[in-house]
């Protein structure tokens, strides 16, 4: 059986990792570790990733300080660490892909993504990366990084496990993102809303 994380922790894992979560190995043999870093404004959102996953980090969540820091307007930021882990090394080997003439690894969408989708990956992913269009009433994920290909399965993921009809729109050069439209809005918060962060509701158009 796979080292993974138990119970909830997967599924909301797995949602971050999709949006903004990276996972970090020194080389092919190590274990693994988790990083995720929030804007200001999101630190109501940031202390609750940190308490979920306060078990595998030795400094929880810390404050660093903003590039666009300046003498009269200090900014912090926010940013969680875990300890390096070998329960980390199943979710590197799903979203990446190594370069093994470079020694780099490349953040992909994982391939067993319809195996993976649920209500909790589709909230995670969209408090971390998404953002809701009031012009329009459509939630817009950003999911600039990955491949056309790689977002069309996710959109298909999303559309075969939830029934939620889920958009590809093309946002500039080679970047592509999702988008859930108007007509989808009212199941999407129904599936997502049990799962949110108090805090982060707006990005699916509701309060607090």
């Amino acid at each position: 059986m796979k080292n993974i994380l138990p119970n909830n922790l997967h599924s909301i894992f797995i949602g971050i990792m999709l949006g903004d979560g990276h996972i970090y190995k020194s080389s092919p043999t190590s274990n693994s570790r988790f990083e995720m870093s929030f804007g200001k404004d999101r630190e109501l959102f940031a202390f609750w990733i940190g308490d979920l996953f306060k078990d595998y980090s030795n400094t929880g969540i810390t404050t660093v300080l903003n590039k666009k820091t300046t003498f009269l307007n200090i900014i912090f930021n926010f940013r969680f660490k875990t300890k390096t882990l070998p329960i980390f090394n199943y979710y590197h080997s799903i979203f990446y892909e190594a370069n093994n003439d470079l020694w780099k690894y490349k953040k992909i969408v994982p391939h067993n993504i319809l195996d993976l989708m649920d209500p909790v990956v589709l909230a995670y992913l969209i408090m971390t990366d998404g953002n809701f269009d009031k012009s329009r009433k459509r939630v817009r994920i950003y999911t600039n990084s990955y491949t056309k290909v790689e977002v069309e399965k996710l959109a298909e993921a999303i559309n075969l496990k939830l029934k939620i009809y889920v958009g590809v729109l093309h946002d500039r050069k080679d970047q592509w993102i999702l988008t859930i439209g108007a007509t989808q809005l009212n199941l999407l918060r129904e599936i997502v809303m049990p799962h949110f962060e108090p805090s982060m509701l707006y990005r699916i158009g509701l309060e607090k």
